[in-house]
């Protein structure tokens, strides 16, 4: 059976298991728009069943936020009545009291002052009459009996960390929300950009082959195997398994347009999110359709690139109540191009061949539709589509200097910035002759995601179903044209005799997924919480490249030989020189559930657990030239399969202090897990040497899951006004067994190990200040030491240092985000002003000294500096603004390849020599500035 036919069948099945329930819950579907108080807390008290006791004379001309969603009751009750200064009293029994925020000005009872009662009507209508007292006994018992409940704080941001509504700052966890309206003000438009926004949250990717994206949180960072950190599009895992070599793999982002928030969860997020949440998680939450309000979000914006092309951005989304309070509509669509800056130089001549190459565009749509079935019973499906296309990678290529090679001198070749080499590579003596043409990488994502939830209330507790279906396809092409020549000739990339040679790996990654999620949490209020829930996730993956290249040219021209000559393999029809087709099955099934008890007053005891049973089956078929044969066979390698099976358990556990109701601490032990994985086999022909001085013939055809223990103290406090606010954390990670990639020096490939253990500890803290009115001052910071702690060694004979003792895992060790807004009336209008400041310190990106693979001129990464500035003017819903990106045109390097590599050594010593050394220098750099205007519209 597929999983399109798993996930329809499923579909229809949830509603049937689930319809006999009883109905009545404090959560609920509530879908309440922006408005007056007078208006909003009445329809509120209708749509939630609750009788609502509040002053009168707070709630005309109050404006009061939108409430839309399956929320817990309570909560977005204290969020509405936030804007009235107005605070929850007493909450018992469907009645509720509301107080004026000084203590003691309307508590209810006979004494009240002169007040209104909101209740809904056994009709289905709304009730509002005059309150001079408490109108009911029932209500009087209430305001007598039951003690004030502590609310949310102002500005607070409601998220669902934990898998239940819950105000940000009584979340026990280091986590950061950016709202739809925060990204649009701080210019956020990719993952990129949230990543420069977020301390301890990384990203690399190499600035060559396939570019697969390495998205890592407090140092747990790993390029290969299955991902440290967790990606949801809201309850879909998107993460997708590494393979190291060219794959297409690498996990899919969603577009960042029509999102209610992103959630950044820092620390293994196990318990409710299974494996691959090692570091942390990262959700991407959309809006819920309405049932009662019309609702349109719309955005236009271009900018211009110094030196490149042009950016635009057109996106809208709209909410239509399609039958009031039973079915809602929320549709979507997007297109962005972010403009290229490359231009391809030939080396020789220095003519530009090709001007602004890596242009992306990005398409995006969704819609939701919410049926409220009944009372008790939400139906919300949805379908998701995205793509992303990028036309050439941002590589840029370094001045290579004048260098004599067998026998011929090799003129300097000069390229400036934004400015790469990679073309057809002819020989010199053919400048005048060989045709010109110019190579490109380019690569394309998509996503396609129907989904369907279901939420019921039971009475006491809610159940959720959430049933998925996932496909995502990567496809493109990378270059090896200066990269074979290079592995031929110890790293010099040209061939003055050479005609013309390109060499081209062509390929294509396939998932399709089924989810299913179904979990229950309870309602009541009190001193115990709970959510329990079980999972099943299905994926099958392909992977497939080969590479075509006109490879006799070269070795005639290198060696004067054939390919089969030099390798003892012909070239296969076609001009293909390698391919590999890889097909993998995952499964996972696990049960979960965590709680948390009010051991006494303010304090609370948290605890939970998952079980998982994971399996992993795969199959591959390689063959080539460079793999030294072309038909695959069991005894060569080039057939290869196996199964993996593993039962992880990953706790958690805390502690959990209220102070008040405006500061909070917290202390958390919790377990995270990765499931283990296959290697390829690297071709022998082409990495032969390398794994000879490694004493090896071949690579490890598996690698073991990893894990790790986090420890973890923090603090969320805010001052009596609500003027200042910190929230900080402090942790200790233990991360054993680590899948460690290991990267064959000259030939391209690589493979995954087992092996050291490392310790990653640090802080991070979030900090806030309204100086005056309307000025308000921000900043966040993360300090991240993560080192391995073992050598880890290869096998007799070589004794090979993979990674040293004290190597530095690859992410910044201070980061910061430093954030200034100034908001005044300016003739009718808001006029505004945001800028952001973004630093991320200099750090290791690959293995150290006194190991094989020790790069010494490329193994670090320097400091990077980015500031960003946006003014406008806004009224009534609308906003006009300026940007500026990179606003001092800073071209710090993120990412360099090339120099000296392979270390002749490679046991413990010191290099006195390398094997190779490569040519040119390839790197990546920050976008150049860019100046633009955008235009937004809420209604």
């Amino acid at each position: 059976m597929n999983n399109l036919n798993r996930f329809l069948i499923s579909a229809s099945l949830v509603p049937a298991v689930i319809a006999a329930a009883p109905a009545q819950a404090q959560q609920r579907i509530i879908n309440v728009p922006a408005g007056e108080a007078n208006k909003t807390i009445p329809e509120f008290a209708r749509q939630s069943g609750l009788e609502i006791l509040a002053p009168a004379e707070r709630l005309g001309g109050v404006k009061t936020p939108a409430i839309i969603g399956t929320v817990d009751v309570r909560e977005r009750l204290q969020r509405l009545i936030l804007p009235a200064g107005l605070e929850i009293s007493t909450f018992r029994n469907g009645i509720v009291t509301l107080r004026y925020r000084e203590r003691g000005r309307f508590e209810g009872g006979p004494s009240a002052r002169a007040g209104l009662t909101f209740a809904s009507a056994s009709g289905g209508g709304l009730a509002m009459r005059s309150a001079g007292r408490v109108p009911t006994a029932s209500a009087a018992a209430a305001a007598s009996s039951a003690q004030p409940v502590e609310d949310e704080l102002p500005g607070e941001i409601l998220v669902t960390a934990t898998k239940q509504a819950t105000s940000i700052s009584r979340v026990p966890m280091s986590i950061t929300a950016l709202p739809t309206e925060e990204m649009d003000k701080r210019n956020i438009r990719s993952f990129a950009d949230v990543v420069r926004t977020v301390p301890a949250l990384s990203l690399q990717s190499s600035p060559i082959a396939d570019r697969i994206p390495n998205i890592s949180i407090r140092g747990v960072a790993s390029s290969n195997g299955a991902p440290t950190t967790g990606i949801y599009l809201d309850d879909t895992p998107l993460q997708k398994r590494n393979a190291i070599g060219i794959s297409g793999s690498g996990t899919p982002t969603p577009q960042l347009f029509d999102l209610e928030r992103v959630e950044v969860l820092r620390g293994p997020q196990g318990t409710l999110f299974g494996g691959s949440s090692l570091g942390g998680t990262i959700r991407f939450i959309t809006p819920t359709p309405s049932l009662v309000d019309s609702s349109l979000y719309g955005r236009a914006e271009v900018g211009f690139i110094k030196s490149g092309g042009t950016t635009y951005d057109l996106g809208l989304a709209l909410g239509i109540p399609l039958v009031e309070d039973r079915l809602g509509l929320r549709v979507s669509g997007t297109l962005r191009r972010f403009g290229g800056y490359i231009d391809h130089v030939d080396r020789l001549t220095g003519e530009t061949l090709a001007k602004d190459t890596n242009t992306t565009d990005e398409f995006a749509f969704r819609g939701a539709l919410l049926f409220q079935a009944s009372d008790a019973l939400a139906i919300t499906p949805s379908v998701y589509y995205s793509r992303n296309r990028q036309d050439d990678a941002d590589t840029q290529w370094e001045t290579v200097p004048e260098t004599t090679f067998g026998g011929y001198t090799y003129p300097e070749a000069t390229f400036g910035p934004y400015e790469t080499g990679i073309n057809c590579n002819y020989g010199d003596i053919y400048v005048d002759t060989a045709e010109k043409c110019t190579i490109v990488q380019p690569r394309t994502t998509e996503i396609f995601l129907p989904s369907l939830k279901l939420e019921y209330d039971l009475g006491g507790a809610s159940l959720t179903s959430v049933t998925s279906y996932l496909h995502d396809k990567t496809w493109g092409r990378a270059d090896y044209t200066y990269v074979e020549p290079a592995n031929f000739q110890g790293g010099f990339p040209f061939v003055s005799d050479l005609t013309s040679y390109q060499s081209t790996p062509i390929y294509e990654n396939t998932r399709d997924g089924f989810i299913q999620e179904l979990r229950m949490a309870g309602t009541n209020t009190g001193r115990f919480s709970w959510i329990a829930g079980v999972y099943f996730a299905h994926y099958d993956n392909n992977s497939n490249y080969h590479i075509i290249a006109n490879l006799e040219d070269l070795t005639q021209a290198t060696f004067g030989i054939t390919p089969e000559q030099l390798m003892g393999v012909g070239v296969e029809p076609g001009n293909i020189t390698y391919h590999r087709d890889q097909n993998l099955e995952e499964t996972s099934l696990a049960a979960f559930g965590e709680a948390s008890y009010e051991l006494v007053d303010k304090l609370k005891l948290i605890a939970g657990v998952r079980v998982s049973r994971e399996k992993f089956a795969y199959d591959q078929v390689t063959a080539g030239t460079f793999a030294g044969f072309l038909e695959p066979t069991t005894q060569n390698g080039g057939l290869t399969q196996g199964t993996v099976k593993e039962t992880p358990v990953t706790p958690k556990f805390g502690l959990q202090y209220q102070i008040d109701r405006s500061n909070m601490v917290y202390a958390t032990v919790a377990k995270g897990f990765r499931v283990g994985g296959v290697n390829q086999p690297p071709p022998a022909a082409r990495c032969g040497a390398d794994l000879e001085a490694l004493g090896i013939s071949s690579s490890p055809d598996t690698y073991g899951a990893d894990s790790l223990w986090s420890y973890e103290v923090g603090a969320k406090l805010r001052s009596a006004n609500a003027k200042a606010s910190l929230a900080g954390s402090a942790y200790y990670i233990d991360w054993s067994n680590i899948q460690t990639a290991y990267g064959l020096p000259t030939c391209g490939f690589g493979y995954t190990i087992n092996g050291g253990k490392a310790v990653s500890k640090g802080f991070d803290m979030q900090v806030a200040f309204e100086l005056f009115e309307g000025l308000r001052l921000d900043g966040q910071v993360a300090y991240t030491d993560a080192k391995y702690t073992q050598d880890v060694i290869g096998p007799e004979p070589g004794f090979t240092t993979y990674v040293a003792d004290g190597d530095a895992l690859p992410v910044p060790d201070w980061s910061f985000n430093l954030g200034f807004d100034y908001v005044r009336p300016l003739g009718g209008f808001e006029a505004f002003l945001h800028a952001d400041y973004q630093h991320n310190s200099a750090y290791q990106n690959s293995s150290g000294p006194f190991t094989a693979s020790f790069s010494p001129d490329t193994y670090r990464t320097g400091a990077t500096n980015f500031v960003t500035a946006r003014a406008g003017l806004g009224r009534d819903g609308w906003k006009v603004s300026l940007y500026i990106d990179n606003l001092f045109n800073s071209r710090d390097v993120m990412g360099r390849y090339g120099g000296r590599t392979s270390c002749s050594a490679g046991g413990g010593d010191p290099c006195a020599s390398y094997r190779s050394y490569v040519y040119p220098y390839q790197y990546g750099t920050l976008r150049p500035r860019t100046i633009g205007a955008t235009f937004t519209i809420r209604r």
